[in-house]
């Protein structure tokens, strides 16, 4: 996700995007590559909680109904190979979710995309217990989408190496893993509290609108300082999700103008960064493995 992390659960827009540079694929068991049996073991218990969750859940749950028999037939003959990081705001939960809607729910490609979206996010809500359907749908569709606040969901042509500008995106690794389950269960506290509630709708929803629309050539304006505010407030109102340790680096961005970060997904993991396309080789040399460039 670029833009709307938190805000997407309350209906805000969002900017998504597939990252390529990791996958997660159902794979059979009968083509096991050496070296990996623990992975495959690890991955048959975690499909059979999985079953068991979708199992109990009530008929009308999902819009496409999964096919449960041949869900419980092939819990042996299927094994989930991933390089996505898990805790890293990468949707890997959401990745998984996308796989077993793709193989075990025959009607789901026939369905319009926001049914697609209430279903994939009920799958993901094993891992979170609340899911906006937002990362799993994006890898579902393999396309970047824009979703508004009118619940509308579009698929939009974006390249992330095009920004107005001349700015590139980037991930930049924290080294620490959050469990996105607790913090999804923070903010909704933080949102019970009229004051928080009132920053969050009258100032980080439309910075986040304001910056979608800019990226998407909708709105006159420098991504990068909006990406700055957003930061800025990111820092004052989310600091329980950022790794203690990227505040003084989150800081100094802000005070050089060289970079800004903000969070990538729920918080920890990756941070999420924007640069201008002349400071691409000195973060490069500086961070080397921990950098990624998106696109």
């Amino acid at each position: 996700m670029l833009v709307g992390e938190y805000g997407v659960i309350l209906g805000g827009d969002a900017l998504t995007i597939p990252f390529q540079k990791f996958f997660a694929r159902v794979r059979s068991t009968k083509k096991l590559p050496s070296g990996k049996q623990k992975e495959v073991s690890d991955s048959l218990a975690y499909l059979k909680k999985l079953y068991l969750y979708i199992k109990d859940l009530p008929s009308a749950s999902f819009h496409a109904p999964p096919d449960l028999d041949h869900f419980s037939e092939h819990l042996t003959q299927y094994w989930l190979d991933m390089s996505i990081p898990i805790g890293y705001g990468l949707g890997s939960s959401g990745a998984v979710s996308a796989a077993i809607y793709d193989l075990f729910f025959p009607s789901s490609r026939s369905v319009c995309i926001q049914h697609q979206k209430k279903d994939l996010a009920t799958i993901e809500s094993y891992f979170h217990g609340k899911s906006s359907g937002v990362d799993p749908l994006t890898c579902y569709t393999g396309s970047a989408l824009h979703f508004s606040a009118n619940q509308h969901i579009n698929k939009v042509a974006f390249d992330p190496t095009q920004i107005a500008g001349g700015y590139r995106f980037f991930l930049l690794d924290s080294r620490e893993r959050f469990d996105t389950g607790p913090l999804v269960k923070l903010f909704l506290e933080k949102m019970g509290h009229m004051e928080f509630e009132t920053i969050i709708r009258d100032q980080y929803l439309p910075l986040n609108q304001k910056l979608i629309e800019t990226l998407l050539g909708e709105r006159d304006a420098d991504p990068a300082l909006l990406f700055r505010i957003i930061s800025d407030f990111q820092l004052n109102h989310f600091k329980e999700m950022i790794p203690e340790k990227m505040v003084d680096l989150w800081i100094e961005g802000q005070v050089s103008n060289e970079f800004y970060l903000k969070l990538n997904g729920s918080g920890g993991g990756y941070m999420l960064g924007i640069t201008h396309h002349t400071s691409m080789e000195s973060l490069e040399q500086r961070w080397k493995s921990d950098l990624l460039w998106i696109g």
